[in-house]
């Protein structure tokens, strides 16, 4: 049973990792976005304020190749920085306004994917499932 949850917990990371599903959900949202710049925005829109090192460290990239994607970011006005109070170095990263509404958009988006794959799934069988993901997110914040 170990394995078995191991496979499906790797499926679901794999699902919402693929580049080529981000294309898809990309142009369903009909939004202008890279591919390669949509994980990064969307993990800056659920972890703001968050930092380079952070997000170079959650997305398995290196700090240099994720600055780059952030000043695209910023040049393209979905994303605000500034320098860190206490050391310069540290650049703080939020969503801009447009970057805001932008996150808007694929959220919308996002949830209409997830009612259309699950449109055969009762109510209580949804409750059950949001139960036990928060139950598991809960459960590995706590793993040191």
């Amino acid at each position: 049973m170990d394995n078995q949850l191991i496979e499906s917990l790797v499926s679901i990371v794999s699902f919402f990792n693929r580049t080529d599903r981000d294309q898809a959900f990309i142009k369903q949202a009909g939004v202008d976005l890279e591919a390669v710049s949509f994980q990064l925005f969307v993990t800056i829109g659920r972890m703001q304020p968050t930092n380079v090192s952070d997000l170079a460290n959650l997305l398995g990239k290196s700090h240099s190749s994720v600055s780059r994607q952030i000043d695209k970011l910023e040049q393209k006005q979905l994303v605000t920085t500034k320098d860190g109070e206490q050391d310069a170095r540290v650049r703080s990263i939020i969503l801009s306004e447009s970057g805001e509404e932008l996150k808007k958009v694929l959220d919308q988006t996002r949830v209409e994917m997830i009612d259309s794959a699950l449109k055969d799934w009762s109510g209580d069988e949804k409750r059950a499932l949001l139960d036990n993901l928060d139950h598991l997110a809960k459960t590995l914040k706590e793993i040191k």
